[in-house]
């Protein structure tokens, strides 16, 4: 749960609410257990998979380890990849370049270069397409990736934080996720109480 503190939480500059674990609390002792565990991961760059059912508040511990960490004053963008198309996604997440699909009038930066020095948040996760995992896998495995419609390749420090309410290993035994990328994903699991 969040607390209802005066002021709320702080923004970040472009206006959005940015939350810390001084933001959550909770009573029970497993719930304090899974924040000294997110606490841990903050202090690190590994990548971390938060697991929990739908409402458990992935984002905001996604954010408060990113807050927490060494990347605090660096970007923290986050992308619900069940929220937008699959011909989309690829292209808002590695940008695109002028001409690479009909429309496309100038080269657009994707939310890895934005991010550069940052956090990225891919939330369900589960979602994300076949195609998008294997550029996905390459960017943790070397921090690289290439816009649509581009050959270059770009190299950014992101720091990708993952969560999803879906059994992923569950995913990776129907062939909807790929294992290496599960594996990757999971440096630090960090596993949500149900509410109830």
């Amino acid at each position: 749960a969040l607390e209802d503190k005066e002021k709320g939480p702080a923004l970040t500059p472009g206006g959005i609410r940015r939350y810390t674990f001084d933001d959550i609390y909770g009573q029970n002792p497993e719930f304090a257990q899974v924040v000294e565990r997110a606490k841990r991961a903050a202090g690190n760059d590994a990548s971390v998979f938060i697991y929990g059912e739908t409402g458990t508040g992935k984002e905001l511990f996604a954010q408060s380890i990113h807050y927490h960490g060494n990347r605090r004053n660096m970007p923290f963008i986050a992308q619900n990849c069940a929220a937008i198309p699959e011909t989309l996604l690829e292209g808002i997440l590695f940008g695109t370049t002028k001409g690479s699909f009909t429309g496309a009038n100038e080269m657009r930066r994707g939310y890895f270069e934005e991010a550069d020095g940052g956090t990225i948040f891919l939330d369900e996760i589960a979602e994300l397409p076949m195609a998008s995992q294997a550029k996905l896998l390459r960017v943790l495995q070397s921090g690289e990736f290439i816009r649509v419609g581009s050959s270059k390749v770009l190299k950014r420090d992101v720091r990708v934080i993952a969560a999803t309410n879906v059994n992923l290993m569950h995913a990776v035994s129907k062939g909807k996720f790929r294992e290496d990328l599960y594996y990757r994903l999971n440096a630090v699991t960090v596993m949500m109480p149900s509410l109830r």
